[in-house]
């Protein structure tokens, strides 16, 4: 877990920081790519208030949502009493949550502050957590095909898969050139077949793959893990593409 907490004075400050929380957990979780829904869920053992969830939609998973057109959050069905003919409805994998835990730990740990009249009162605290592991997994199952994971770019282990066949020259220069440019590379020279090598490839998941072989001569052949099509591109042309 990513875990963070916060001690405030008043409730009122409390909520201004989990808002600011709320949104920050919105932007991570759109940058990396997923269909999610704020949701508002019960509070269970934590607080007696509604905390959130922030549930990616997939079939895979084991929370069901509901929402209404053009709501900015979903309700989770644990808390839900609306009329379903009315909501639209989505199954979920939940991969970060807020709380508002107000005073109750503080109350009972003691935990006080004093204020500006002198009195002693509970500070509020707010929780805040992403599942890193969890989000990892939701990433996989919610990108990948028959073959294999697809990773999006902007949180693929690597940016190219570069694979060096029997009969390439110019492997050692590519994968330095590639790296001077700050693009990760991970570099497949192992002694088995081609085959072995493609399938890898589409297992791992790695949105470019880059192909250097007698065959291709001074070319690199270019195929992005997501689409059928292979080309045939200079050492440039296939900087430029990764640096544009």
């Amino acid at each position: 877990m990513k875990d963070l907490y916060s001690a405030h004075t008043s409730e009122e400050d409390l909520m201004n920081y989990y808002e600011q929380v709320k949104s920050a957990y919105s932007k991570i979780f759109s940058r990396l790519g997923f269909n999610f829904k704020v949701t508002k869920a019960s509070g269970g053992v934590f607080t007696d208030k509604f905390t959130h969830e922030f549930q990616a939609i997939s079939d895979a998973g084991e929370d069901i949502i509901y929402w209404k057109e053009g709501d900015e959050e979903a309700v989770n069905d644990e808390i839900f009493d609306g009329n379903k003919a009315e909501y639209k409805s989505a199954k979920s994998i939940e991969v970060g949550n807020i709380f508002p835990l107000g005073t109750w730990y503080a109350e009972k740990m003691g935990f006080t502050f004093t204020d500006e009249d002198g009195k002693k009162k509970p500070v509020w605290f707010g929780s805040y957590g992403i599942g890193i592991t969890r989000a990892m997994g939701t990433l996989v199952e919610v990108n990948h095909d028959e073959k294999g994971i697809l990773w999006p770019k902007n949180v693929a282990p690597f940016a190219v898969h570069l694979i060096e066949l029997p009969g390439a020259k110019n492997v050692k220069e590519v994968y330095d050139s590639l790296i001077d440019k700050s693009i990760e590379v991970l570099w497949d020279d192992r002694m088995v077949s081609a085959g072995e090598k493609f399938s890898d490839a589409d297992l791992i998941g790695i949105p470019v793959r880059l192909v250097v072989s007698e065959k291709t001569q001074d070319k690199i052949e270019w195929k992005e893990r997501a689409k059928q099509k292979t080309e045939l591109l200079s050492l440039d042309e296939v900087v430029k593409r990764l640096t544009a």
